[in-house]
């Protein structure tokens, strides 16, 4: 495309048509060599929104067919599904009020810090003007004329006019900052009135989150106290644990495959030639990871794979279980480990990645499932509360679940398991 500008001052241009050099406005050239790479950026920008917005939907859309398969049969602990969904969504919302809480606290915090130091400047401001009011009070009115008056030396009458002049406007512009101290501090009492409002009605929202809250979990136990025995002996059942465990490699075989289709999409985007000025380098290619214009193949400055015996269990407990022992009544061996933990402790991402699966899923209760790229997904289950949802990014150690005991565990506990290909690794190898 061929761009031409009228101009007021030019210099020759290689480029010739029709037998005429063309002539180019050397500011409309800076002008736009400022410009492009911002309008560039901001093109990119969108698109990248809509790739995530477009995978957030294929994510969510697998989730409710999974959702709906598992409506074909009816289990005992599928009574459990409608209370612990409740209580995950009611902690979560409850963890976010409570950070907006904090927040908004600290904000009338730092609120209160200003309003308190600029009522002491103002206090002090009213002194120094007041006590200035006296000694011109004392002095008496017509200070200048009498000096001009008092037949002294002119020189010295001369210097005394100056420093009244100045004692004038040091009066004057204390007074004006007076006045605009007295407007700050009362466009902060109003912010601080609104913050204290807004930190009330916070608090209000969390009183009743923590009601809805602990109804939801008299409800759970409820159903528990009526269902606990036919819950545990389908747990137990080869049948049910075959079933549970095929669903779920079913789920991350699909996972799986629109985690590969956005890759590809990515780096058939990635392969497409820049538009660049002729003459113009094309822009430096940045490193692959999360925040680049190259495919994301994973999700930090080292890949997935690199990181085999570096990384930290999710949480701090008892190792029940073991990858490949035989559960209880045979059939069946771990596929990942369980770890026996404090009820409501803080399950964290292993590594970075990002959220493909946030939902109860029967046999496993609340599960969150992490794609690490590479292939590699963790799996978090049987979490009270999840606190990310689909298609957010965790970095390592974020918190994304709370231990719980969901999908009919007896005890509260986390079951974690490390897929490469959607087949199952053993958890061990990849931590200290």
């Amino acid at each position: 495309m061929k761009l031409w500008f009228v101009l007021s001052k030019s210099v020759p241009c290689p480029v010739v048509d029709a037998g005429r050099p063309a002539r180019v406005n050397l500011k409309y050239l800076v002008l736009l060599a400022l410009v492009w790479p911002l309008c560039v950026g901001a093109n990119q920008a969108d698109r990248k929104q809509s790739e995530l917005e477009a995978l957030k939907q294929r994510l969510h859309t697998l989730q409710r067919e999974f959702r709906t398969m598992q409506t074909d049969r009816k289990e005992a602990a599928d009574e459990l599904r409608l209370s612990e969904q409740a209580i995950s969504s009611g902690m979560r919302q409850l963890r976010q009020l409570e950070g907006e809480r904090q927040r908004t606290q600290g904000e009338l915090q730092t609120l209160t810090q200003q309003s308190d130091a600029l009522s002491a400047r103002i206090r002090q401001q009213q002194a120094q003007l007041a006590q200035s009011l006296k000694a011109a009070y004392q002095r008496g009115q017509g200070d200048a004329l009498k000096l001009m008056l008092n037949g002294a030396d002119p020189n010295q009458t001369a210097r005394d006019l100056r420093y009244l002049a100045y004692l004038s406007r040091a009066q004057h512009d204390l007074i004006e900052t007076l006045r605009v101290d007295l407007a700050q501090l009362a466009v902060l009492q109003q912010t601080t009135a609104e913050k204290t409002d807004e930190l009330k009605q916070l608090q209000a929202s969390r009183e009743a989150e923590q009601q809805k809250l602990l109804a939801d979990k008299q409800a759970r136990e409820q159903v528990l106290q009526k269902l606990s025995v036919k819950i545990q002996q389908q747990r137990r059942e080869i049948s049910t644990l075959k079933r549970d465990e095929r669903s779920l490699t079913q789920l991350i075989e699909r996972l799986n495959r629109v985690m590969a289709q956005q890759a590809a999409r990515a780096a058939q985007q990635a392969k497409k030639p820049q538009k660049t000025e002729k003459g113009a380098a094309p822009p430096p290619r940045r490193a692959v990871g999360v925040n680049t214009e190259t495919p994301v193949a994973f999700y930090s400055e080292r890949p997935f794979s690199t990181l085999k015996g570096s990384l930290r269990l999710p949480v701090a407990g008892e190792l029940m279980n073991r990858f490949g022992a035989p559960r209880e009544g045979g059939g069946v061996s771990w596929k990942g480990v369980f770890i026996r933990a404090t009820q409501g402790a803080t399950v964290k991402a292993i590594a970075a990645g990002q959220v493909v699966f946030s939902e109860w899923l029967r046999g496993f209760g609340n599960l969150i499932i992490v794609d690490h790229g590479e292939g590699y997904m963790s799996l978090y289950s049987n979490n009270e509360s999840l606190y990310k949802q689909v298609g957010e990014r965790v970095q390592p150690g974020d918190a994304i679940a709370a231990v719980g005991n969901s999908g009919g565990q007896p005890d509260p506990g986390l079951y974690f398991e490390m897929r490469h290909q959607s087949r199952p690794v053993n958890p061990l190898l990849w931590v200290k």
